[in-house]
């Protein structure tokens, strides 16, 4: 009996446990089924990625152990070529030892690895691609080394065309650069709140300091250094009437034009900003002023000739017609007193005839540029008193004295003695006409600190009136229009001072009598 109940026991133990490991059984089953779909849609869901995706065995000689379809599609091999096999069987030596140096550099340093590398396809075009290789360990060892490959042909190519844009627009930038370095103005843009944005001022900057249009600032701040537009601003006259406006300024010796013209939007209605356009015109106005003073002196040279020609044809017939008249009554005279007469009124006016032929000879060399100076040393006081005896002889007056008043007692300079002397003689000559009373002193001062020497004549004549002292060395300037003479005397005089590098003036007063008066360089000067 107990033999029963213990064999009973016993079977039901074991039918208990034969369920149990039934139900075991059977749950293990639908986690492995679970696992292989999970597996199964894990692999179908990487087979059909749009891009590569391999599997290789590390420990396994690193052989392919996954290779999608894109990656067979891309590669032109299939999975059952690849599966199996390492990179050296597929692709040979080169090609696969490059791949296997870089698997093994990936596992030893323990690193992800990702790079751009290039590839061709069977159909023989290039792609780019950057390619990104991980290991994965399984049971503290690595296992597995997964890569992808995304393909960036097209990205590269966009790159590549915005750098070659990139570069197209550089150049067009350096280009544009340089024309607006090479011209001779300054230009500017301004948006309407009167802040620079950009600008080629590179040549007015280097005239005028301290005065600058810098991009992103404030225009008036930096360039005028005011807090805000002064009145005739021309770019807040452009923007504000939307126009053209043009005026000029002058900065320190620098004239400029400013042109500011206004910047319209696409919709041609709003002002956006506007180009200010600074121009150096000192040149251009200097130029102007040039022209305008040699129009006004070809007009005065014009009227100066008409001038000329009717007083000289007034000048040359006066003596003409009294040689001529006075020659006729010397040969029909038999009076011996007569005839001394009219023989001395004759030599008089063949002398005014000759000085105003000398005139003439000596303005037209002026006017050509051939008068001609020789210098050589020149005794001044042998001069000086040669000249002083000549013009005793020539006096008639016996109420004017004539003397060579101031000298030193040794004086020889390196000069032209004969035009020193024209100086000389027609300042006496214009003395003796309008002294009546009393003298005419001629001397000269030396100055041996500058090395310069001042001559004088003196006269107690009737002087000449202050709104007419400085036109006395003008051209057919007369003070008095019934004396003798061309009024070109004290014109050639001036040129020939000038031409002595010297400078030549008067000093008169009405009634009490005048001093004309030059000075010269003493040139190798010896003085005693």
């Amino acid at each position: 009996m107990t033999n029963h109940i213990l064999m009973y026991i016993f079977i039901f133990c074991l039918l208990f446990i034969i369920c149990i490991l039934a139900y075991k059984v059977r749950k293990l089953s639908k986690i492995i089924k679970k696992a292989k779909d999970s597996y199964r849609f894990s692999f179908e869901i990487l087979d059909n990625l749009p891009y590569p995706i391999t599997v290789k065995d590390i420990q396994n000689d690193f052989q392919y152990y996954y290779w999608n379809k894109e990656s067979a599609i891309q590669s032109g091999i299939s999975s059952e070529d690849a599966i199996g096999h390492t990179d050296y069987e597929i692709y040979g030596e080169e090609r696969g030892g490059k791949y296997r140096s870089v698997d093994k550099a990936l596992v030893k340093e323990g690193k992800i690895y990702r790079s751009e590398d290039k590839y061709i396809t069977p159909d023989g075009v290039e792609h780019d691609t950057i390619t990104v290789k991980s290991f994965t360990s399984w049971k503290g060892q690595q296992k597995w080394l997964i890569a992808t490959r995304w393909e960036i042909t097209q990205l590269k190519n966009y790159e590549r065309e915005l750098v070659a844009a990139k570069e197209e627009l550089e150049r067009a930038l350096n280009k544009q650069k340089l024309a607006l370095k090479s011209i001779d103005f300054g230009l500017i843009y301004i948006d309407k709140d009167f802040r620079v944005q950009w600008e080629e001022t590179t040549r007015i900057t280097n005239l005028v300091k301290g005065r600058n249009y810098i991009p992103g600032r404030i225009c008036y701040q930096t360039s005028a250094h005011r807090d805000k537009p002064c009145e005739q601003c021309a770019f807040q006259k452009a923007i504000n009437q939307g126009k053209i406006i043009r005026h000029t300024i002058r900065i320190g010796k620098v004239d400029f034009e400013v042109t500011a013209t206004p910047v319209f939007g696409n919709d041609e209605k709003e002002i956006i900003g506007g180009l200010l356009r600074f121009e150096d015109i000192t040149e251009k106005l200097k130029l102007n002023r040039m022209l305008q003073e040699a129009k006004e002196k070809a007009e005065e040279s014009n009227r100066l000739k008409s001038a000329f020609l009717a007083n000289m044809s007034h000048e040359i017939r006066t003596p003409l017609n009294a040689i001529v008249g006075f020659s006729e009554m010397v040969c029909q005279t038999e009076e011996e007193e007569e005839r001394q007469e009219f023989i001395k009124i004759i030599s008089s006016n063949n002398e005014l005839l000759l000085q105003l032929i000398d005139d003439i000879l000596d303005l037209s060399k002026i006017e050509a540029g051939t008068m001609e100076f020789t210098f050589a040393p020149t005794d001044i006081n042998e001069a000086m008193d040669g000249i002083c005896r000549q013009m005793q002889e020539k006096n008639i007056s016996p109420d004017v004295e004539i003397i060579f008043a101031e000298k030193a007692d040794k004086c020889i300079i390196n000069t032209d003695r004969i035009r020193l002397s024209q100086v000389i003689i027609n300042f006496t000559n214009n003395a003796m006409k309008f002294t009546k009373k009393g003298s005419i002193q001629m001397g000269y001062r030396i100055d041996e600190a500058i090395g310069e020497i001042y001559f004088y004549v003196k006269d107690t004549g009737i002087g000449i009136p202050e709104e007419k002292l400085d036109k006395v060395f003008e051209r057919f300037v007369k003070l008095d229009s019934f004396a003798k003479g061309t009024g070109l005397g004290l014109a050639i005089c001036r040129v020939i001072v000038e031409r002595l590098h010297g400078v030549i003036g008067v000093e008169s007063k009405e009634g009490e009598g005048s001093c004309f008066w030059f000075k010269i360089p003493a040139q190798e000067m010896i003085v005693k």
